[in-house]
């Protein structure tokens, strides 16, 4: 039996080190078999020793950290940013365009082709920003020294997660085995160590968040939740499940606390209204004309297209925007734990976004423990697909590949909703 982890393995080194994305076969036979691997692990986990698979999703992690992410190039943005502030300059006052068009550095000059986003300002929070210039402090002018410096990080934050998931599931009285679904899952560990995406902070400080909310230590908990939201903003959202737990005056206090902490954080470097501006403008760019892999947006963007004669994505993303808020309101009204709750909103995000990369789903996997349906581990298993746009150059979307990811996943829920009652156990897991 222990030959599947020993597979699981090859399988790792294989996309670590020597699979480009623009090879899309080979990615993808090789994606789907590291999921086969784990899915019959965790069929066959009481087979195994507790304590190897916890070793092995460990080890799965680490030796991901020497090697250069071939999925994703945001990390050359995170380097820029780092470089940035050791040369003295605040990373949301230039475009890398802008700054090397007035400056000279080599390691820029090196980075700079590999951005995939030189004309936008620098749209990462506070903490991100402090990682990235600890890594330059650390990496200098050696890539590979930056890269390690910040997988190290990551590998370190997902122990973290680790412990802190198997805290809650204690505490909550679940099968300790539910921690397997986050370990070995393997577009967790492929896309926050192997590719390197800040989600494994946003991770680790809202577990630590929600534990220090339940042993009620909420200025440590207001803390955590503003350092999670000072890598991704989504964690923010998270506030107003409190007031079913501690009424609307704690709440709006927790509230005040996580701001004040957060702009305390942040007033060393977004502390004028053009750096504010600039923040705005990449995230309205971001998120009105980028998009990738949004399902339902893609239905309704067709619909418009046929209607209009061009993409709507201007009144689109709006009207996407609206939805969102009035799901996540139901959600509000429904559902009163941090946990699930968090995980349903998050659902609603990513149902409505027009840009949905595989990165994204490794908060909802972490929560998925401790919801009863498990349509997200399918899929994490199937947005890896999505890979296929990079098969050429200029990358190009294939719809009937995100036909079908929608089609299986939106029938895996609708499946589940019948077969689970409200103490029906895990259905993958059994």
């Amino acid at each position: 039996m222990y030959s599947l982890l020993i597979l699981s393995i090859a399988g790792y080194v294989l996309i670590g080190y020597f699979i480009e994305r623009s090879n899309f076969e080979l990615l993808i036979t090789v994606y789907s078999s590291l999921f086969l691997l784990s899915y019959l692990i965790l069929k066959n986990k009481r087979h195994y020793n507790f304590k190897v698979l916890l070793l092995s999703g460990v080890l799965f992690r680490f030796c991901l950290i020497f090697s250069t992410p071939a999925l994703s190039d945001d990390f050359y943005r995170f380097f820029w940013d780092g470089r940035i502030q050791q040369l003295g300059f605040n990373p949301f006052d230039f475009t890398p365009r802008q700054f090397l068009n007035q400056n000279s550095d080599a390691f820029l000059s090196q980075l700079f082709p590999y951005l995939n986003s030189p004309d936008y300002f620098s749209v990462y929070p506070q903490l991100s920003q402090i990682l990235f210039n600890i890594v330059s402090v650390i990496g200098k002018d050696s890539l590979q020294t930056n890269l390690i410096a910040i997988k190290s990080m990551i590998f370190l934050s997902e122990i973290g997660t680790l412990y802190l998931l198997n805290t809650l599931v204690n505490k909550r009285k679940q099968d300790p085995s539910h921690l397997l679904i986050y370990l070995l899952n393997p577009l967790v560990i492929i896309e926050l160590t192997g590719n390197i995406h800040l989600e494994a902070f946003m991770i680790f400080f809202f577990l630590l968040a929600v534990i220090l909310f339940y042993r009620q230590q909420f200025i440590g908990s207001a803390t955590a939740l503003s350092l999670s939201i000072q890598t991704k903003l989504l964690p923010i959202l998270v506030i107003p499940f409190l007031i079913k737990k501690i009424g609307i005056k704690k709440t709006i206090g927790y509230g005040l606390a996580c701001l004040l902490i957060t702009a305390f954080i942040s007033i060393g470097s977004i502390n004028t209204t053009d750096r504010i501006s600039h923040i705005v403008e990449s995230l309205n760019l971001y998120y009105g004309k980028f998009e990738f892999n949004g399902g339902i947006y893609l239905f309704f963007r067709t619909i418009g297209w046929a209607i209009m004669g061009y993409n709507p994505i201007g009144i689109l993303s709006k009207l996407m925007i609206l939805c969102t808020l009035a799901g996540i309101l139901f959600v509000y009204l429904k559902d009163s734990d941090m946990l699930s709750g968090f995980f349903w909103v998050l659902i609603i995000y990513l149902g409505f976004a027009a840009i949905i990369h595989p990165w994204y789903l490794t908060p909802l996997i972490a929560l998925s423990i401790f919801v009863r349906f498990r349509f997200i581990l399918v899929w994490s298993a199937l947005i890896p697909l999505s890979y296929i746009s990079y098969r050429t150059l200029p990358y190009n979307e294939n719809y009937w590949i995100i036909v079908l990811e929608y089609v299986v996943v939106i029938g895996y829920l609708l499946w589940e909703t019948k077969i689970l009652t409200p103490a029906a156990k895990p259905v993958i897991l059994k």
